[in-house]
């Protein structure tokens, strides 16, 4: 995949993931690696799981090998969840320890933000099926658990 292109990409991403949740534009954009999606469940869950896409702190967004951003919307969407959060480490915002409620907040802002842009996207509507998402909702043993449980894939 011609990394000038996925760049271009990520900043024009990046600018939509800016304006849709309000996070201020990074001093620069994250790098993209694609990898296997076996390197890809090592890294992101130590083991066999459905993840697409992963961003750990630093400044590298982990995609799987087989998506294609510059092609496919579902990929695209992947990759911008995956820059809110990055936005939301260069913003500093859910600061503090990592909890169990943390994770939820954040990736409720990230896929919340990545509905908002697939709807706006031409044939969005119709080329996502929000019905075949896995839901989240992870109950943490210590906190409440979460008042709605909203669609997710995994992308984490």
């Amino acid at each position: 995949m011609d990394a000038a292109l996925v760049q271009a990409l990520v900043v024009k991403l990046l600018l939509a993931a800016e304006a849709l949740s309000g996070y201020a534009a990074p001093a620069a954009p994250p790098a993209v690696e694609f990898v296997a999606h076996r390197e890809l469940e090592q890294r992101a869950c130590n083991g066999a799981c459905a993840v697409f896409g992963w961003f750990p702190p630093g400044h590298t967004i982990y995609l799987d090998a087989s998506l294609n951003p510059l092609e496919d919307l579902h990929a695209r969407a992947v990759l911008l969840h995956e820059l809110v959060h990055y936005l939301q480490q260069e913003n500093h915002a859910f600061e503090g320890p990592a909890t169990c409620r943390t994770w939820l907040d954040k990736e409720r802002q990230a896929f919340e933000v990545e509905r908002r842009w697939t709807m706006a996207q031409p044939n969005g509507l119709r080329s996502v099926d929000w019905s075949r998402r896995v839901p989240l909702q992870a109950f943490c043993r210590d906190e409440p658990s979460p008042p709605v449980a909203q669609a997710r894939h995994a992308s984490e």
